[in-house]
Parts: structure tokens; sequence; C-alpha cells
């Protein structure tokens, strides 16, 4: 890290702070029951996530929307960042104004994945684009840390806000402005060339492990997206506590905690494990929604459980982002990128209300105990496929 020189300090510290609202689910999560039974009682559970969840199918489109412009060398990665910032602050502005129908809830979730889709794959992209391999290793580890810090205060205000108001966490999306204003100030404004041919040249393709790795992610994050859109009901239904809002924050916080300590030992995990830190992240979400499952009324395993759960997210999505900055180069970097981490995590967020909580509602009706234990042993089960998948790559020399 000492090689950097100066402006990559400034741009590395940037990347950081922009890092710090890459999760603004959890600003949200602590309300969902609070949005159920007070804001619309009138709707399902399931529609409710699933509102939430527009963020993520918006947050797809958008991602593929910049790519293309950013392919076609029309805007910058630092106009696009800039630009997704500027529409985070916009969604905490359009919740002040406008928050007392069901619509303008729906406006809201999709305005924040225009947001998202812009600033969240294209500050990795900075990180790819502007540093060796060596120094991009070590910061995708902090970059890790600080999605995880903040992802930790944004769950605690979220939780206090939504106390307050139910669309209190939404008002915390008002330091996009002063972060907009940073990147304008820091980010170097080169464009991406565009990707021209020559006739009868094939551009170069995107290598199949970004496809491989994509999978992966939109797998983890459907099944790592139940713990915190649950939680609030989980809390509320079995505990009683009518500071719900505000012990989901403490749990959402912790889920994030439990990220922030995996990534403590990222580094020397990923490169003893390799590939197999993989099923280590399936095992501790398994783990954690087992705790969830089984002690429904203690709030001590509750927050355990939550904990041991996000540990799984800092062995899983740091490693697949750093695989995937390996596989592209800067031709291939803006589509790469955006496939693995937008696309790919945005998608799997987006299915996962719709298939989880519609399926075990159907099998077990309001029950988030069902619902923890059911996912947590598909995620076992998804454990095992991924360790045998790594094998096999691994004797083909792929992994």
């Amino acid at each position: 890290m000492s090689k950097l020189t100066k402006n990559q300090k400034v741009l590395m510290w940037t990347i950081l702070i922009v890092a710090l609202v890459q999760m603004p689910n959890l600003a949200l999560s602590p309300a969902i029951d609070t949005i159920k039974t007070t804001a619309f009682p009138d709707k399902e559970l399931a529609e409710i996530q699933t509102v939430m969840a527009l963020q993520s199918l918006a947050s797809l489109s958008m991602s593929v929307i910049a790519a293309l412009l950013i392919n076609k060398g029309i805007i910058s990665k630092k106009i696009a960042v800039a630009f997704g910032l500027f529409a985070l602050f916009l969604t905490g502005v359009f919740a002040a104004l406008f928050n007392s129908a069901y619509w303008s809830f729906v406006l809201m979730n999709i305005l924040l994945g225009v947001a998202t889709g812009f600033y969240m794959t294209n500050n990795f992209g900075l990180l790819f684009d502007n540093f060796d391999e060596e120094p991009r290793q070590a910061i995708t580890g902090y970059q890790t840390s600080f999605i995880n810090g903040g992802g930790i205060l944004l769950g605690i205000a979220g939780g206090l806000a939504a106390a307050r108001f139910w669309y209190g966490g939404y008002l915390i999306f008002l330091v996009g402005l002063p972060i907009m204003i940073l990147v304008l100030l820091t980010v170097p404004g080169k464009k991406t060339p565009a990707r021209k041919t020559a006739p009868g040249e094939k551009r170069a393709p995107i290598n199949p492990g970004v496809f491989y790795y994509a999978a992966i992610v939109l797998v983890f994050m459907a099944v790592y997206n139940v713990c915190g859109t649950n939680i609030s009901t989980h809390i509320s239904t079995y505990l009683q506590n009518k500071g719900g809002s505000a012990v989901s924050g403490v749990a959402a916080a912790l889920q994030m905690g439990g990220g922030a300590f995996a990534g403590i030992f990222f580094g020397k995990l990923s490169a003893k494990l390799k590939d197999k830190i993989m099923v280590l992240a399936c095992l501790s979400i398994f783990v954690g929604f087992m705790l969830l499952a089984l002690f429904p009324h203690s709030l001590i395993m509750i927050l355990l459980g939550a904990f041991i759960a996000g540990m799984s997210m800092s062995m899983m999505l740091p490693h697949c982002t750093f695989r995937v900055s390996q596989l592209v180069d800067e031709t291939t970097s803006a589509t790469g990128t955006v496939i693995a981490t937008s696309v790919a995590p945005s998608f799997g967020v987006f299915i996962s209300p719709v298939i989880f909580t519609n399926l075990t509602q159907a099998i077990s009706p309001d029950s988030t105990v069902f619902r923890y234990a059911f996912v947590g042993a598909l995620t076992l089960v998804f454990g095992a496929v991924l360790y045998g998948l790594t094998v096999y790559r691994e004797k083909k020399g792929r992994a």
C-alpha cells in the first residue's frame, strides 16, 4: 500500500467512503414490520417485501444502462457514481415530502434502485480500473470492512429513525449529497474508450468464469436477504417487543457486525481456502438461520444468529468480487463488473421474497421460524453443491 501515489490514496478513501452506503437496504429492513402493521396494514408481508425488493430490480436495469453508457464512452464511471449518489439524496428528499400514500412508498424504492444501479457497481469499477492487483486485493478487503461498518451504522440509524417515522430509514439517504460532492472533487474523470471493432474483427468475449461467480452471488444474495427482510417480523412476533424497530435495527447492525468480524480474517481464509471459502459462507448462514429458528423467544440467540449469518457476507462477496476482477480487463471491466456485482446480487435480492416468502407462506403460514429453518437447510445443500463444483474445478485447473 505504500506504493500508492497521493492521488491513488485520495481515490482509495473516496471509494471507501462511498462503500459506507453500499448496503442501503439495511437502513430499511428494521421498518418492515412497522410498515406492514402501521403504514399499510391492508397489505400482505410478501407484498411489502416485494415492493422493497423493487429497488433491486430497478438497480439491475439501471446498472445495465450505466454499463452501456460507459462502454460507449458517453459518461465516465465518475459521473455514474456521482449521479447515483445524487439520486440517493433525492430518495431522501422524496421521502420527506411524499410519505402518506402507498404509491409514494413504491416510488421511493424505485428511485433508490436508480441510485444504487449507478453508484454501487461503478464504485467497484473505480477500484478495478485504477489499482494494480496487489493493492486492489488489499483495498477490496478494506472496502468490505467499510461496507460492513456502514451497514452497522445504517442498521442502527434506520431502526431508531423507523421507531419515529415509518419512512425514517429513507431520510438517512440525504447523506448522498455530501458524498457526491466528494466524488466530484477527488475521482479522475477519464472515460472508458468506446469499444470499436474493425470489420470482421470479433470483440473479446467475457470470461465464462464471470458468469460462474455471478450465478453463485445470485443464489447467495437470495438466501442471505431472508435474514434482514424477516428479522423485524420475527422479533415482533416471538418477542412481542414494543420497540421492535429499534431492536430490529440492532439485529441488522449485528448482522453487518458479523461481516466486519469475518472480514478481519478474510485475507488469510481466502488465500488458504480459495474457492472453498464460499462453502464456509454457506455454513455460516445455515448455523445463523438455525439459531433464529430454534430459539425464537431468546433475544440473545436471535442477535447471535444474525451475527453468525452476517459473517457469510465477508466470505462470499469479496471473494467473488476479487475473482471476477482477475477475469476482466479494461475493455470488459464495466460489463463484467455489472454482471457480477449488480445484476446477479440485485436479481437475487428481488427474487428472495417472491420465492421464499410466498413458498414458506404456502407451506407454513406466518411462521418465520419455518422460513429460517427451510432456507437454512437449502443453503446447506447449496454449500454441498459448491464444494463439489470447487473440487471439480480444481482438478480441471479453473479454481
